[in-house]
């Protein structure tokens, strides 16, 4: 009965103990600076059903929107969003692909040279990268051939290369490949303190990690991923976790995605979903039905630095997906959607190879915390390849 399942999440969370909300040691962030860029569609997008959208313009051109997306790496773009540049440079094909669980969308075309200039929900400059871009000439969705046009994607997420595509590596995340900053009205170099990485929020992202802006973050260790590293940056794995089912646990790996507002799970051995029903706006049955109870624990279920929980077709908890679908992985595995933002700001930290989450107080404890930890004694773990989203 789905009422007992959710009177067994209920008591499951009460199993938790709370811990001390309070600063977490960061001696390791010496640096003073850091910029934040507000999304396009903040203001009309409090709910977070919308995609994240950041200005972005290219080798000095106009700005467009783009959709921000930490499920994926690199930015991709159908020629009415990008242009090359005159004395651009072809660098040759390239694919990727996007899914939410309930669809499966290819896209090929040709990478090319550019600079990026990312501004605010203003149209300010807040800073310049340089990055390739995929411009797509040919796009496939479940089978479908179709004619490319309105993709705008930016994708800034790590651990993207389980596909083994190369224009998923650090080399092309956007954020961290910045060229300059914007400080006191003015664009400036990168400081020589700067720490490669950036903080997600509800209304806009803060790129570059300090003191300050860490102060409060509980931290859980990456693993690298050395094949993948350039020799500028390096490459981490997927963050690991424990969810639990129905009472039902098990550890896998976890993305968090602000590209798509749903869940993906493939579930614990012996978890019991109950019969499939069709993902919203599909007549596809791979979502998880109503009153399945879903926790979530990084690193894991025994010391956990961040937890969160949420009763499928409930409402009422900002951090819930708007649904769950169900995607036959080789690992356990948990993409959390970009509504885990609705109480825990994500941190990612390229330099150290840390995840991180600040509880952002948009939400009552009785659907999650985080613990802020000692920066000195991280909580190290494995992780295996995977994916976009």
């Amino acid at each position: 009965m789905k009422s007992m399942k959710t009177l067994l999440g209920l008591f499951l969370a009460l199993l938790i103990v709370m811990p001390t909300f309070g600063m977490a040691d960061n001696s390791r962030y010496k640096g003073k600076t850091s910029v934040f860029v507000t999304y396009a569609n903040a203001a009309t997008n409090a709910s977070l059903e919308d995609s994240l959208f950041i200005n972005l313009g290219f080798d000095g051109n106009a700005s467009t929107q783009f959709i921000m997306d930490t499920g994926s790496c690199g930015i991709v773009a159908s020629p009415d969003r990008f242009t090359p540049a005159p004395g651009a440079t072809n660098l040759g094909p390239g694919q990727t692909f996007y899914t939410d669980g309930s669809f499966v969308r290819t896209l090929t075309g040709t990478v090319w040279s550019a600079t990026e200039q990312i501004y605010d929900e203003n149209g300010v400059l807040k800073a310049t990268s340089d990055v390739p871009v995929l411009l797509v000439t040919q796009e496939v969705q479940d089978g479908q051939m179709l004619t490319p046009a309105n993709i705008a994607v930016m994708g800034i997420g790590f651990g993207r290369e389980g596909d083994l595509l190369p224009l998923k590596t650090p080399a092309f995340n956007p954020f961290l490949n910045l060229t300059s900053i914007k400080k006191k009205k003015k664009l400036i170099p990168l400081p020589k303190d700067w720490v490669n990485g950036y903080i997600i929020k509800p209304n806009g992202v803060e790129l570059g990690l300090t003191f300050f802006n860490t102060r409060r973050a509980g931290f859980i260790q990456l693993t690298p991923l050395p094949q993948f590293s350039t020799p500028k940056l390096p490459e981490w794995m997927p963050m690991s976790m424990t969810v639990s089912v129905n009472g039902v646990s098990g550890d896998g790996q976890s993305v968090m995605d602000t590209g798509i507002r749903n869940g993906i799970i493939n579930p614990p051995p012996g978890a019991n979903l109950g019969p499939l029903v069709n993902c919203p706006g599909t007549q596809t049955p791979a979502c998880v039905g109503g009153g399945d109870v879903i926790q979530v624990y990084y690193p894991n279920q025994f010391d956990p630095v961040a937890y969160y929980t949420f009763t499928t077709g409930q409402t009422g908890n900002p951090m819930q997906p708007d649904s769950v679908a169900v995607q036959t992985r080789d690992t356990i595995y948990w993409n959390t959607g970009r509504h885990f933002i609705g109480g825990i700001n994500f941190v990612y930290d390229n330099t150290h190879g840390l995840a991180g989450f600040i509880w952002n107080h948009q939400t009552s404890h009785q659907f999650g915390f985080v613990h802020p930890t000692d920066h000195k004694h991280h909580h190290k773990h494995s992780s295996s390849e995977d994916c976009s989203h």
